[in-house]
Parts: C-alpha cells; sequence; structure tokens
C-alpha cells in the first residue's frame, strides 16, 4: 500500500516536470519548431537568428559576385551590423581597398558612386 503511494507521487511529479518544460518551451524560451525540424536545411533557422539587413546584404553580395566589399560609415557605426554582416557573408570578405560599398537604402550615394543595386535596406555601389 505505501509503495503504491510513493509510485503514484513519483508519477505525478513526472508530469507536473513535463508539463513545465513544455511550458518553458512554448512561451518563454522563443523555441521555434521549424528550427528544430529541419535542422539540417541551409537556411534553417536564419530569418530568427539574423535581422532581414544582414540576410539582404549577403544576397546583393551574392547576385553581384562580389569577392569583397567595404561598408559606408553609417554603417560602419552599427556593431551589431558590422559584425554579423562579416561574418555572415564569408568567404565574401571586407576590405577597405574594395570600391563595393554597402550603403543603408536612406542614405544619399555620394557623388562620384554608381548604384550596382539596390533592396529593401539596403544598396551596393561602386565608388
Amino acid at each position: 500500500m505505501f509503495t503504491a503511494k510513493i509510485n503514484i507521487i513519483k508519477v505525478f511529479l513526472v508530469v507536473i516536470c513535463l508539463l513545465q518544460l513544455l511550458y518553458l518551451l512554448n512561451s518563454r524560451s522563443g523555441f521555434q519548431y521549424e528550427i528544430f525540424k529541419n535542422p539540417f536545411n541551409e537556411n534553417s533557422g536564419l530569418y530568427y537568428a539574423l535581422s532581414p539587413e544582414i540576410i539582404e546584404s549577403k544576397k546583393i553580395l551574392k547576385n553581384q559576385e562580389a569577392n569583397h566589399f567595404n561598408l559606408s560609415e553609417e554603417l560602419r557605426k552599427k556593431d551589431y551590423f558590422f559584425q554579423r554582416t562579416i561574418e555572415f557573408n564569408y568567404p565574401i570578405r571586407m576590405s577597405n581597398k574594395s570600391k563595393m560599398f554597402l550603403f543603408e537604402s536612406k542614405e544619399e550615394l555620394p557623388t562620384r558612386c554608381k548604384l550596382m543595386e539596390s533592396g529593401q535596406y539596403l544598396k551596393l555601389a561602386e565608388c
């Protein structure tokens, strides 16, 4: 009789722990089932991990078949954008000697620059 009560209590505690774990995964941790479902796809979880500006930078650089790029002064001031763009676009490298500059879409292009491609957030120009 005593062991039956202990077993019921153990089962009850396990059920409570599982329910608490499900609650944490669904509502508090930002867990996304789509990432868990396809972990080995090339772009799995990309839109959850990076801002759209950084994703667009890779698209623009790939369209132009760039080997290197540079960032405008405004984009260099944004630490998050600066770091993530360099990391995400590898093997396309950032080079201070590059003539291909990424600008924010709202930035004015210098008169010496020629627009190559424009997106929703960024534009690429040759200067």
